[in-house]
């Protein structure tokens, strides 16, 4: 009987410590994860920003060509 005892307690402190660091290691994918995701959002950010000023040129441009041909 105290063998059983002793096998189980040993198979439930292996598996605690197996899943720690299963659970340790997620953090750690989910952590970098987060990183990449945020940087790429920022690059994200920065790309609309981006063509919603070249839109506003090619407006602007569009508006002086305009101007520039009815003064013709």
């Amino acid at each position: 009987m105290q063998e059983i005892i002793i096998y189980f307690s040993a198979g439930f402190l292996t598996g605690l410590i197996i899943m720690f660091f299963v659970v340790n290691n997620l953090k750690k994918q989910q952590s970098l994860l987060k990183k990449k995701y945020e940087k790429t959002s920022l690059g994200a950010d920065d790309s609309e920003l981006k063509v919603k000023t070249l839109e506003n040129k090619i407006k602007t441009l569009e508006a002086a060509l305009e101007k520039t041909l009815k003064n013709q």
